[in-house]
C-alpha cells in the first residue's frame, strides 16, 4: 500500500508515455524509498538483514535512511544523494525532499540519545538544509534550501537561513 503511493507521487514528475512506469521504477529517487520500506518491514523480525539492506540503499542511490525512521506514504526523494535520516525520526505523508538533506538529533551525550524531529505531512525540504533536536515542523510547510532548522516551524510557513527564522 505504501509503495503504491509512492509510486503514483513519483510518477507526477515524469512525462506521460507508456513506458513512463518503467522508467519510474528504475530511478534512484524511487528505489530509495523503495529499499527504505523493504528494510523497515524486514526489521520488524530481522534487525541485522534491515541493517544490511540498508547499507545496500546507502551504496545504491546514496541515501542513508535509517530503517527505524517512519516515513509516510507518497514521499519523493528527489535526488536521493547525501540525504540522511535518523533512526527515531517520523516524516508524515507526501513530504518533498531534496538532495544532502539531514534530518536527524544533536548527536548522543552518553547514552542518551537526543530528541528526533517530527516532520508534518506535505512538507517541502530544499537542497542541503539541516532539520536538527526535537523539533517539529508542520503540515505543508517550506524549509528553504542549506536552513539550519533547530526551532519549531508551524503549519504553511517557511523557514530560511543559518540558523533558520520563521517568515
Amino acid at each position: 500500500m505504501l509503495l503504491s503511493q509512492d509510486l503514483a507521487a513519483n510518477l507526477l514528475g515524469h512525462p506521460r508515455s507508456v513506458s513512463r512506469t518503467a522508467s519510474t521504477i528504475m530511478t534512484a529517487r524511487f528505489a530509495s524509498i523503495a529499499l527504505h520500506r523493504a528494510a523497515s518491514r524486514l526489521g520488524r523480525r530481522f534487525p541485522l538483514a534491515a541493517s544490511m539492506l540498508k547499507q545496500i540503499n546507502q551504496a545504491a542511490t546514496g541515501a542513508d535512511l535509517a530503517w527505524q525512521a517512519r516515513i509516510g506514504p507518497g514521499a519523493i526523494l528527489f535526488h536521493p544523494q547525501g540525504v540522511v535520516i535518523g533512526q527515531t525520526v517520523t516524516i508524515g505523508a507526501r513530504c518533498q525532499i531534496q538532495q544532502g538533506v539531514t534530518i536527524g538529533g544533536l548527536g548522543q551525550a552518553g547514552a542518551i540519545v537526543t530528541p528526533m524531529p517530527m516532520i508534518g505531512s506535505g512538507v517541502r525540504i530544499g537542497a542541503g538544509a539541516r532539520i536538527l533536536g526535537g523539533v517539529k515542523i508542520g503540515d505543508d510547510a517550506n524549509i528553504g534550501a542549506n536552513a539550519v532548522v533547530l526551532i519549531d516551524v508551524p503549519p504553511g510557513r517557511t523557514a530560511v537561513g543559518v540558523p533558520a527564522r520563521i517568515r
